[in-house]
C-alpha cells in the first residue's frame, strides 16, 4: 500500500494539475462575483473562458501523461508501467473529452448559424431546448453525439478504473467511477452562473422581456454588426431580475385596477436605470443608436432590415417592442454628453424637455406624438413604422370597432374606439417623460383592458425559430462545463490532497 500513495506522491511532484485546478476555482469565483460581458462581434467571456479551459484541461492532460511516457520509454519495467497507468488515471480524462465535444459543436454552431436562425430543425450537434430554463446542454444536444460522448468517455475511465483497483488504489479508481457514475446521470445540481452580473456590448444590448416562464423572446437592439432581432432564448435570472420585478408587478396590480396612473412610469424608469448599469457603449454606439431613433438619412443601422417575423394581422404597436424603444431612447439619453451637437439639440423630438433635466432642446422642437388626442397618437405611431421602414398599418392608425369594457384608466366607459384611443393618449401624455414612454403605458392599459385585439399585440416581432443565438447557445453550455469540472474535480480530489499534504500547494 506504501508503494500506491509513493507513486501518487511522485507523480503530484508535478504541480501542475494541481495549479491548473486552483485556476478553475478562481475562474468560477470571478464568474460569480464579476460576472458575464455578452458580446456579438468580440469574444464574450462565455467563449473567453471556455476555450481558456479547452487549454487548461490539455495542459493538465500532457503534464500528466509526457514525463509518464518519457518515463517508460526509457525503463520498461513493471513498476514503470503502474506509474504508467497511475498517470492515465490522473489525466482529467472527464474534461479533456467534454472539451473536444465542446470544441466540435462550437465550430458546427458558427458554421450552420444562418439555418438555425430562421430554422427549428436540427443543424449540427445541437437543436437548442431550453423550456427548463438555461440548463438543457443534454437535451439540446443531437442524442447520438451525447451517446458517443459518454461512450468514449466510458471507454477510457471505466477500464483505468478498474485497474486502479485491481493495483490496490481503491480510493483512486472508485472515485474516478463516482465521477463519472454521476456525470453520465445528470446527479449535479444546477449551476448558479444566471444569477450572476451580466453585462452587454454595444453590439448586444438585449433587452429580457417581461415572462412568468423558463424561456421567452429577448429583443436585442440594432448595431452596425447586426439589426433588430427577435430572439428565442432562456430565461436568465440576472438579466430579468428588475423586468419583472418591477414590470410584472405592475401587471399585476392593472389587472387588479389598484395601480396609479404614475405606476407605469415610476416602474419603467427603475427597471431602465437598472439596466443601464449594465451596459457598455462605445460613443460610436451612442451615435448610432442616435441617428436611428432620429431617423437621421444617413443611419447606418436604418438600412438593415430586423430579423423577426410579424403574425398576420398584427401591428407595430406592441407594449414590449414599445419597452426595448425606451431601453434605446434611455441609453442616448443618459449618454447626451457623447452626441454631436445637432443631435444633442433634437433629442427634444423624442423626450419632453419640460420633464426631463440636461436636455439643450430649446422650445422650438416639438416632441413627437405629445399632442392631445388622436393626432397625437397617429404621429408616435407615424416614427414607430418610420423606425423600422415599413409601410404603416390602417390598423395601427385607427383601429377597428370592438367591444370596449369599463376602463380603469379613465374612470368611465368610453364611447367609441375612436373615444378610446384619444382619451387614453390624452391621460398617457399627462403621465409620461418621453414618446416611448406614453406608447408604452398606452399598450399596457390596451392589453389589461382590451387585450391582444384590434391589431394590437404584446410581440409585433415574434423569433424566426426557437435555436436561440450564441449567447443563449453559450448561457445553455455553462451547465455541461459546470457538470463536467466537478466530476473532473472529485474524480482528482485525491490527487490534490496528496498535493496540499505534501507541501505543494
Amino acid at each position: 500500500m506504501p508503494s500506491i500513495f509513493l507513486r501518487k506522491a511522485q507523480l503530484a511532484e508535478n504541480s501542475g494539475p494541481l495549479a491548473l485546478m486552483l485556476t478553475l476555482g478562481l475562474i468560477h469565483r470571478s464568474l460569480r462575483t464579476r460576472g458575464f460581458t455578452l458580446r456579438r462581434s468580440r469574444l464574450s467571456t462565455d467563449t473567453t473562458v471556455s476555450f481558456f479551459v479547452v487549454l487548461l484541461v490539455n495542459a493538465w492532460t500532457l503534464a500528466v501523461i509526457i514525463p509518464a511516457l518519457l518515463l517508460i520509454v526509457h525503463q520498461n519495467d513493471q513498476l514503470n508501467f503502474g506509474g504508467f497507468i497511475a498517470a492515465l488515471s490522473s489525466a482529467p480524462w472527464i474534461a479533456e473529452v467534454f472539451s473536444l465535444f465542446w470544441l466540435s459543436e462550437f465550430l458546427t454552431s458558427h458554421w450552420y448559424r444562418s439555418r438555425r436562425s430562421s430554422s427549428d430543425q436540427f443543424a449540427g450537434l445541437w437543436k437548442m431546448n431550453s423550456s427548463n430554463g438555461p440548463f438543457g446542454w443534454r437535451e439540446s444536444s443531437r442524442p447520438w453525439a451525447r451517446n458517443l460522448l459518454f461512450l468514449v468517455t466510458a471507454t477510457i475511465i471505466i477500464p483505468l478504473g478498474l485497474i486502479e483497483i485491481y493495483q490496490g488504489d481503491f480510493l483512486f479508481g472508485i472515485l474516478s467511477l463516482a465521477a463519472f457514475t454521476l456525470f453520465s446521470l445528470a446527479s449535479f445540481p444546477h449551476n448558479n452562473y444566471i444569477e450572476s452580473p451580466h453585462r452587454h456590448d454595444g453590439d448586444m444590448l438585449r433587452i429580457a422581456l417581461p415572462t412568468s416562464h423558463l424561456e421567452g423572446t429577448v429583443y436585442v437592439l440594432p448595431s452596425r454588426v447586426s439589426s433588430f432581432e427577435a430572439v428565442w432564448s432562456p430565461k436568465v435570472k440576472a438579466e430579468h431580475l428588475h423586468t419583472d420585478a418591477e414590470m410584472m408587478s405592475l401587471f399585476a396590480s392593472m389587472r387588479t385596477g389598484s395601480y396609479s396612473l404614475s405606476e407605469p412610469l415610476r416602474r419603467l424608469r427603475a427597471t431602465l436605470s437598472a439596466y443601464n448599469e449594465g451596459v457598455i457603449l462605445q460613443e460610436q454606439q451612442v451615435i448610432d443608436l442616435a441617428e436611428w431613433l432620429l431617423l437621421e438619412p444617413h443611419s447606418l443601422i436604418a438600412s438593415k432590415h430586423w430579423k423577426a417575423k410579424r403574425p398576420q394581422g398584427v401591428h407595430l404597436i406592441g407594449r414590449d417592442l414599445l419597452y426595448a424603444l425606451a431601453h434605446a431612447e434611455y441609453l442616448v439619453f443618459l449618454r447626451k454628453h457623447l452626441l454631436p451637437i445637432h443631435l444633442r439639440k433634437r433629442l427634444g423630438m423624442l423626450r419632453k424637455a419640460d420633464r426631463s433635466g440636461g436636455l439643450d432642446a430649446d422650445g422650438s422642437v416639438h416632441t413627437i406624438g405629445y399632442t392631445e388626442g388622436l393626432s397625437g397618437y397617429q404621429e408616435a405611431v407615424r416614427h414607430i413604422y418610420a423606425l423600422f421602414n415599413e409601410n404603416v398599418d390602417h390598423a395601427a392608425l385607427a383601429p377597428p370597432r370592438i367591444p370596449l369594457p369599463q376602463s380603469s384608466a379613465l374612470g368611465r366607459r368610453p364611447q367609441s374606439t375612436e373615444d378610446y384611443i384619444e382619451s387614453l393618449w390624452t391621460l398617457c401624455l399627462g403621465h409620461s417623460e418621453s414618446t416611448f414612454s406614453a406608447l408604452y403605458m398606452f399598450c399596457c392599459v390596451w392589453f389589461i383592458e382590451v387585450g391582444n385585439v384590434g391589431g394590437f399585440h404584446i410581440f409585433p416581432f415574434q423569433c424566426l425559430s426557437h435555436q436561440g443565438d450564441h449567447v443563449a447557445w453559450q448561457v445553455i453550455w455553462r451547465q455541461g462545463w459546470y457538470e463536467c469540472l466537478l466530476a473532473q474535480l472529485i474524480a482528482s480530489s485525491p490527487l490534490i490532497a496528496i498535493g496540499f499534504a505534501a507541501g505543494l500547494v
